[in-house]
């Protein structure tokens, strides 16, 4: 994504009416698409995958539907982006820094900017299933694409351990 145009359609209140057929996804179509990324790992609990959901119009929001095995957890990890957190199904312990929250079907949460951040599954028999919503495409616009660098290495080593931009 390139600021310039972007920031030229707002100022100019430029519209462009997309195809209503790239303004949908049917909920029968969540969890089908491929994967974004995933980790698994299980002397850790981890075991998680995301999707990146098919709004090719979208121009900074970058929704992804993340689903967590019963009983595991994703990786704790931070990033440049802010995130909303809406809890499809299931219920989670969500960590955000050092606070903890019982989140479930239909809680909102909000994740800030490179806060250290983990979400739990507490059901042992259900996945649960998040819609996160973030401004991915924005900030890797400034950034580059940070993401691979700010998530857990190969062999278990914290991606928080270090400056994620650095690497």
């Amino acid at each position: 994504m390139d600021l310039e145009p972007l920031l030229e359609a707002i100022q100019q209140h430029r519209v462009e009416a997309p195809n209503a057929a790239e303004c949908f996804v049917s909920a029968s179509t969540l969890n089908t698409g491929p994967s974004l990324y995933s980790n698994r790992n299980p002397r850790l609990d981890i075991d998680f995958n995301v999707q990146k959901l098919p709004f090719a119009a979208l121009q900074v929001m970058d929704p992804r539907l993340v689903v967590i095995a019963p009983g595991a957890c994703n990786e704790k990890h931070r990033h440049a982006h802010e995130s909303i957190f809406i809890v499809l199904s299931g219920s989670a312990d969500l960590q955000i820094g050092s606070q903890i929250a019982p989140l479930d079907q239909g809680d909102i949460a909000y994740v800030p900017r490179w806060v250290v951040h983990q979400s739990r599954n507490r059901s042992t028999t259900e996945p649960l299933k998040i819609l996160a919503v973030t401004d991915f495409s924005l900030t890797s616009a400034v950034l580059g694409d940070y993401d691979t660098r700010t998530r857990l290495k190969d062999g278990g080593i914290d991606s928080f351990s270090t400056d994620p931009l650095s690497t």
